[in-house]
């Protein structure tokens, strides 16, 4: 199965760049291409066009790691363009475009510093976790 992690975040936003040091630490670990991303929408979209399997990772205002349809996923980061679901659905229509299980990690808000925060750091090895699990369940299912 040809895959892509992408993960999504500013890293000048603090808790909001958790998404791109998820994807830093399965770079090499994981049999997939690994993307950092800092814009979404049509980007993000295009980034990921002719995978068989996209797994997103982001932040998110709330509380723990969850999955995030597609349809109500709301990238973190500014986005001056379309939103992702919708730039999907309109690419969808001339590409082929991967299955895509999105990663939300929940955060309390996001300031201006280039680090996470100490309760942030310690969700990273069990999203590490979850990523690896997808892997397997969508590589198992492609058999």
């Amino acid at each position: 199965m040809y895959s892509v992690i992408v993960g999504v975040g500013n890293p000048l936003l603090g808790d909001d760049a958790v998404g791109l040091e998820v994807a830093k630490r399965l770079k090499g670990v994981v049999e997939a291409d690994v993307k950092l991303a800092i814009a979404g929408g049509l980007e993000l979209a295009e980034m990921i066009a002719e995978y068989d399997l996209a797994i997103i990772i982001d932040a998110f205002k709330g509380k723990g790691i969850k999955e995030i349809d597609v349809d109500d996923y709301e990238e973190s980061v500014a986005n001056h363009d379309i939103s992702f679901p919708s730039a999907y659905r309109i690419l969808s229509r001339y590409i082929r475009m991967p299955k895509v299980r999105i990663i939300g990690i929940g955060i309390n808000g996001i300031e201006i510093k280039e680090e996470l925060s100490p309760k942030i750091k310690k969700m990273i090895p069990e999203v590490v976790k979850k990523v690896k699990e997808i892997m397997e369940e969508e590589n198992e299912l492609a058999i």
